[in-house]
Order: C-alpha cells, then structure tokens, then sequence
C-alpha cells in the first residue's frame, strides 16, 4: 500500500484545520475591547437613561415619540436620577416628581409649550396651556374634577407624536376615537351627566365623509369644538360654526325670518333642524317635515313649508322627464350632448335651490327652482320637435318612394302593353 494520505484522511484534516482556526477566531474577538467609536446601550438610550431597565414598555414608547429626539430625557418630566438602575437613587433627589398626578400635567407641559423661546424654532403656538384652561376641560379641572381630559389623555403620555403622523392619537382619522374614549364611555358619561356623542357622530354624515369616504376634511370633533379649547358652541354661535364649511347656508339662514326668531329664543340654529352629533343628509321631505317640529301643523309657517317642497319636487319631476327624453333622443340617434349639459345645469340650480330652502323665502328659492324647471321644460320641448322633424322627415320619405314605385309600375306596364316590333 502507498504512503500517501487517502482522500478521507485529507478531507479530515482539512475539517479539522478549519474548525481550529474559527474557534481562534471567535476567541480573538471575545477578547478584544469594543472600537471606541461603537455605539454602546448608553447612546442607543441616552433620551431614557437607565430608567428603561425597569419601565422598558415606556422607554420602547417615548423613545418613538419626536421629544426624545429633541434633547427631553425621562427626568425632563419625572425628575429623579436616569444614570442609575437602582430605584432608591433613581427616584430620589429635589427634581424628582415621580408619577404625576392630573392637576400637574397641564402646567408641566406648558412650562415648555408656552414658551416663546421654546417653541419658536419649531413654529409651535404658544397658547395652547392659556386654552386649555379656557376650555370645559380646564375649567372642571381646576374645579377638583380629575375624571376630565388633560394633555397626556389626548396625546398619550410617553408615545407623543405628530398630528400628521397616521399613528398619531390627534391624527385626523382617530381625533373622534381619542375623543370617543371618554366621550363613548357609557359609565363616564352617566357619571359626569353627559351624553354619548362619540356613538351619535358615528352614525352621521361627516363620519361616513371621513372614513368611508376618505375625505380627510370632513368635520371631527376638533373642528366644531376646537383643539385645546374645546368648549360646545353657544347658542347664538351654531350658525358661525356650521358655517366656516356651509358658508352658502348660512349666508341664505342669516337672510330668512329663523335668524332673528332662533336667536331671540336662544335657540341654537343649525342644530335645531340638523341635530349636533348624528347630522344626517339633506331630505328633501324635510323642507315640510321640520316645520312642523316648531309650528302648528295648521299654521301659515307649516303652509309655506308645503308650498317650498311642492316647488322642489315640481322642478324635480320636469328634470326627470328631460332626462328621458334625452335618452330616448340617445336611441335614434340623436346628437344629445348639448341637452345632457343642459340638463346637469338644471340639476345644479336645484341643488341651489335646495340651500336657499335655508332662507325660509319663496321668493329666493324660487327663483332657482323655476330655472330649473325652465331649463328642463326647454330640453324636453326641443327633444320633442326633433323627434317630430325626424317622423316628419321620414313620412315624406316613404311617401316620396311610395310615388316612384308608382311611377316606374306604370312605365313597366305601359311599356309592355306597346305592340311588337313597333
């Protein structure tokens, strides 16, 4: 047998070889010191310290939020000692506060965010603390009331982030569920005596606007009450609220007799016919149905009532009609583009006519639902002489083929009744 290694033998050694040399390797870099400019735990958590050691869940959740990166620590709001994961040193000293109680929480956050200084690299307001204490929520607050809202119930206590971050508490799509947290609470509500209004605004037309629809200007809370300062309109300042979106209602309801009656019996405009939380679509069946809610069902309020909803669907029924006409026309064919624009402008004078209905005036509504009825009866009237020109046209075309038919039968015949060979 030869002396030289077998294939087995060699492979072994290989293996062997490279097995030596990753257990050398591994043991070199347990040894080694850390590069000195390695980030070590102190700089990955520098905003939280060693408070994380023992509240991970709140360091994992402050960490994400736009404070930690701007130069806040945990001791920025809670005092104490962050250099230390032992809890009797951490929580000691003059600057500790631990967990702060309701009452401190909204002077705490204002004593940055009423700032000037603070604030101003940011172009944040500095009012939002003087508001707050303005608002339903301060004023309980400041009454002993600590069931209410303060800054860390709306934008979290550790994970605070931007209004335009999506996963923001204040973002515009979870303003009604932030606000709904308290205000759907069926035990608070019945304890603090107020109504569940976070389920009402579920079910109206701007809730259906902002989440089905995804139109992110829909109303929320925020927009009728206000931010930091929220307070319920008064009576007298409905009209002004609905109307910084529905500026053409009110300017046709500043207009009409209701303006000055609601306003003389403290009424709140808007709300009255609309409701506040679960405003639903425009009916048109309510132009009479409302009227009957203040007034007698016999009364002359009742009849004009009547009389603005026989109007609307009058203009209503002559748009219809012009609309199938031009369809009929389509099936000819006839060119209809023009009666099609036609009809859509009808359209847009009866949505017209529709918000004048909020100046209580037959003379203002009418004077767009008669344009629309106009312009419909006009699309129609044109439809029809069409459709008769076209019927005329071909009765005289048939009668014209009938006389030719006529003619050439008369000729064959008078033809072959010549002689032959003449």
């Amino acid at each position: 047998m030869s002396g030289r290694p077998t294939p087995f033998a060699r492979r072994a050694a290989v293996l062997g070889a490279l097995a030596l040399g990753l257990a050398l390797a591994a043991a070199a870099v347990r040894s080694a010191p850390a590069p000195a400019d390695a980030p070590g735990e102190e700089m990955l958590t520098a905003a939280s310290g060693r408070c994380g050691v023992c509240h991970p869940r709140d360091r994992v959740a402050f960490e994400k939020s736009p404070h930690a990166t701007e130069g806040l620590h945990c001791t920025s709001c809670h005092g104490g000692n962050d250099q230390t994961d032992k809890a009797s040193t951490a929580h000691s000293g003059a600057s500790w506060r631990g967990r702060l109680t309701k009452p401190e929480i909204p002077k705490l956050c204002g004593s940055c965010h009423s700032n000037p200084k603070l604030m101003q690299p940011y172009d944040l307001p500095v009012d939002q603390y003087a508001l707050y204490q303005t608002s339903v929520h301060g004023q309980r607050l400041a009454k002993g009331d600590t069931r209410v809202a303060v800054c860390s119930d709306c934008h979290g206590p550790h994970e605070i982030l931007a209004p335009n971050d999506p996963a923001s508490s204040v973002y515009v799509t979870n303003i009604p569920r932030t606000c709904g947290r308290c205000h759907g609470d069926s035990a608070l509500v019945k304890a603090e005596g107020i109504r569940d209004t976070y389920h009402a605004y579920l079910t109206s037309v701007h809730a259906k606007q902002l989440f089905d629809a995804g139109n992110l200007s829909a109303p929320t809370c925020v927009s009728c009450h206000g931010v930091h300062g929220a307070t319920p309109p008064e009576g007298g300042d409905v009209n002004k609220v609905c109307g910084r979106c529905h500026t053409a209602e009110r300017r046709y309801f500043l207009a009409g007799p209701h303006a000055s009656g609601m306003s003389r019996g403290g009424l709140a405009e808007c709300s009255s016919c609309h409701g506040d939380h679960a405003i639903q679509a425009s009916v048109t069946g309510n132009l009479a149905a409302d009227c009957v809610e203040c007034h007698d069902k016999n009364s002359a309020e009742a009849k004009l009532g009547d009389r603005l909803l026989a109007d609307y669907r009058g203009a209503s029924e002559e748009i219809e009609q012009a609309s199938k006409w031009v369809d009929r026309a389509d099936a000819v064919p006839i060119e209809t583009d023009d009666f099609r624009a036609r009809v859509q402008e009808a359209r847009t004078y009866l949505r017209e006519a529709m918000t004048a209905a909020h100046s209580v005036r037959p003379d203002i509504m009418g004077s767009f639902t008669v344009r629309a009825r106009s312009t419909g009866a006009e699309v129609t009237e044109e439809i029809q002489k069409e459709l008769g020109n076209i019927r005329t046209n071909k009765l005289a075309l048939i009668v014209f083929w009938f006389y030719v038919l006529v003619t050439v039968g008369i000729l064959r015949r008078f033809r072959n009744a010549r002689p032959q060979g003449r």
